[in-house]
């Protein structure tokens, strides 16, 4: 999938901007007693959005402790954060930001220029205490939902006290206080949706019968969920809500014995809602971080009539012209995959096997899988991965099955159940590849965060696509490896 970050000088010129882009926004700036962190060497900005769903932007921090960022944003007010010291800031298109961080004191922040007292306000509120995003509870699932929600409402009026303290002591501008209010109300949303979502999947696990009555309380929330989503900035905690909110709603239709439910179905579910847009948005930004253009050119229509919010369309175009950048021209980021760049020296070493690997198949599509035994969806796949293995001619394409987890034994195992020493699909144990400590840089380096995990090479070593979305059971993948080999 698609997470990697632009250089942020570089950003706007290295791919064509969204079409429901308003403009540019600079944020740069100045580190003081820079040599009290003498190995910080980059800073990391990032849109606040959906997890996985990264848009982030990096710039090297020079030598006179200056950084500079330049990058696309809608005209709505958004939220990005730079990472480690600033970690909420609000910009929207034409504005720009200066920056004063003093790396022995990073609670506190000078913030000018563009919205510059929402800015600083934002940093007193985030930086020194008075917000606290996460709810922190020992009571399990099976607990009550009574004793849960006296546990989270005194949570919540503690951090509306805070917030109390913290607007009688700095006196902000009402954006600043409007903005607090909300993403306090979005966190304690977020925390109640978190519980609703683990004790259904408990109920369901359970097989009672229950569940209307004891999740009636959070269905009455979602009319208040609905008018948090129409607020005018977006922010992580909205983010948050989401995430959790989606895995309820699925465990909803399990509960009513829908176990065929699509994401388009929940989507539709919420016609007439808020919500409906952020699930579209969700779900075309998913397939679409990895690498997958299908559901968004399918979806296309809907979208453009259904997503409204300005952060929503800014990130999804975003994401799917980058997307398609890297499907049309796959060489700089294969060239990064393989080799690394300036800021991993080390990258060309430890990435020595994979290269030889595809090396010695120059001439021939290469399509890797990397799995473990104890893994139901990599071993749902074997036999789809067999069938590949015989609709091609060995001439033409290799397959390599890369076991990267689990014990000797149990690999052995696997590969007599399902006959694949048989085959022609060359199958490798890790430890006869890599050792642990190699692999554990090859999988940071691929950002492998779960399994199966695949890679397609061209007949020139380029890699053309990556990650969990080009499966042997995927129908794409066919239609991608023959037009691999015709060319």
């Amino acid at each position: 999938m698609i997470l990697f970050c632009l250089i942020a000088s570089v950003a706007v010129g290295s791919f064509a901007r969204p079409a429901s882009d308003g403009g540019e926004v600079v944020i740069c700036g100045k580190v003081l007693n820079r040599d009290f962190y003498p190995n910080e060497r980059e800073f990391r900005l990032s849109l606040s959005y959906f997890s996985g769903q990264d848009i982030c932007y990096t710039t090297p921090l020079r030598d006179d402790g200056s950084f500079f960022f330049r990058f696309p944003l809608c005209d709505a007010l958004c939220e990005v954060s730079l990472a480690n010291y600033a970690p909420r800031l609000y910009v929207s298109a034409g504005d720009s930001l200066y920056l004063q961080i003093d790396f022995k004191d990073l609670l506190h922040p000078v913030v000018k220029g563009s919205r510059a007292a929402l800015n600083q306000g934002m940093q007193h509120f985030v930086g020194e205490g008075y917000y606290l995003p996460d709810y922190y509870y020992a009571e399990d699932v099976r607990a009550s939902g009574e004793a849960f929600d006296k546990a989270v409402e005194k949570g919540y009026e503690e951090r509306k006290q805070r917030r109390a303290d913290f607007l009688t002591r700095y006196s902000p501008g009402d954006d600043v206080a409007k903005l607090t209010e909300r993403m306090l109300l979005a966190d304690y949303c977020a925390e109640r949706f978190r519980y609703a979502r683990e004790h259904l999947r408990q109920i369901l696990i359970e097989k009672r019968m229950d569940w209307k009555q004891e999740m009636a309380g959070y269905e009455a929330l979602l009319p208040e969920v609905n008018a948090l989503l129409s607020d005018e900035v977006i922010t992580s905690a909205h983010f948050r809500l989401l995430y959790h909110l989606n895995f309820y709603l699925q465990y909803r239709r399990y509960a009513v014995g829908d176990e065929s439910f699509t994401d388009m179905d929940l989507v539709d579910e919420q016609q007439g809602n808020m919500l409906s847009q952020f699930l579209l948005a969700n779900m075309l930004g998913n397939s679409l971080v990895h690498n997958d253009t299908v559901d968004f050119t399918a979806a296309r229509p809907k979208y453009d009539a259904l997503v409204q919010v300005p952060v929503l369309r800014h990130a999804v175009d975003l994401l799917y012209r980058r997307t398609m950048e890297y499907l049309q021209h796959p060489e700089g980021y294969s060239r990064y995959l393989l080799y690394g760049d300036a800021s991993d020296s080390e990258a060309e070493q430890y990435m020595a096997p994979l290269r030889s690997l595809i090396d010695k198949h120059r001439g021939k599509v290469v399509y890797i899988d990397f799995w473990g035994v104890h893994c139901p969806p990599c071993l749902a796949e074997i036999e789809p991965m067999k069938k590949l293995r015989a609709r091609y001619s060995t001439d033409d394409v290799v397959i390599i099955s890369i076991c990267g987890s689990g014990k000797r034994a149990d690999y052995e195992r696997i590969l007599q159940r399902f006959s694949l020493r048989d085959t022609a699909i060359e199958s490798l144990f890790l430890e006869d590849w890599v050792d642990s400590s190699n692999w554990s840089k090859i999988r940071k380096h691929l950002d492998i965060d779960g399994i199966p995990y695949f890679l397609l090479v061209n007949k020139e070593g380029v890699i053309v696509n990556y990650g969990s979305m080009v499966r042997p059971s995927w129908p794409q993948t066919p239609v991608q490896i023959d037009r691999l080999i015709a060319k």
